[in-house]
């Protein structure tokens, strides 16, 4: 059972406003009224790495959020995850921070700076511990790789397959995760399927469909989320 709230505070973010621009124009406008006790507000946090980890370390420490949703889309490694399905991130892992060397990558742990289990950390990934309270709309849950680089050679693909087992890959989800596990904040990222990992063919991805979806779910979301808040 979620936690309940006399006045619960939503932020949604995304790395650009494009990612979240149909829900903005979806979503319950009272939603965004601060004066009600449940409310929505919307956050760009830059792509990459560093930029979305700054961004929401000072969301969290200015804004306070009782809840964090990272909304966007992202590529994936399998054939059996179809394009424009939304999925939900379980557990995360820092895919290019480290040293590729003899065709082998190894990363801070590999490398022993850093100890896999040394908090946010726990067997290298980074791991939603609360997704069973707050995935309320039962989205399939997914590992992922965050990078700063898109992967586009097979040879690097097949690196971060044997390493980490991913599902998909994105530019901020780790950030996410780091962020929120270190403050205690509850939080779920939500992913939208719009390519697979390596195809540049922009006429084969599905941007569209990915956006629509990930509005759609996200809306749900919100809306069955009000719907508990009043009922409890």
């Amino acid at each position: 059972m979620i936690p309940t709230f006399d006045t619960m505070k939503v932020v949604i973010t995304s790395a650009t406003e494009k990612e979240t621009d149909l829900l903005r124009q979806s979503l319950n406008p009272l939603y965004f009224n601060k004066q009600l006790p449940f409310h929505v507000d919307f956050h760009i946090s830059g792509v990459g790495l560093l930029a979305s980890c700054f961004s929401i370390s000072e969301l969290l420490f200015h804004q306070k959020p009782d809840l964090i949703i990272q909304a966007g889309i992202a590529g994936t490694f399998t054939q059996k995850i179809s394009l424009g399905t939304v999925v939900v991130v379980k557990d995360d892992y820092l895919g290019d921070t480290g040293v590729e060397e003899n065709g082998l990558f190894k990363d801070l742990f590999d490398l022993q700076l850093a100890s896999q289990n040394q908090p946010p950390f726990a067997h290298k990934k980074l791991s939603n511990t609360c997704l069973e309270k707050w995935n309320i709309t039962a989205l399939p849950t997914v590992k992922s790789v965050t990078i700063n680089e898109i992967t586009t050679r097979q040879e690097r693909i097949t690196q971060l397959l044997e390493k980490y087992d991913p599902e998909i890959e994105s530019m901020e989800g780790a950030s996410l995760h780091y962020c929120c596990i270190k403050t205690g904040v509850p939080f779920i990222q939500i992913r939208a399927i719009s390519n697979h990992v390596g195809e540049r063919d922009k006429s084969k991805w599905a941007f569209g469909e990915a956006f629509k979806n990930l509005s759609q779910t996200v809306v749900e979301y919100i809306d069955q989320l009000n719907l508990l808040q009043e009922t409890l």
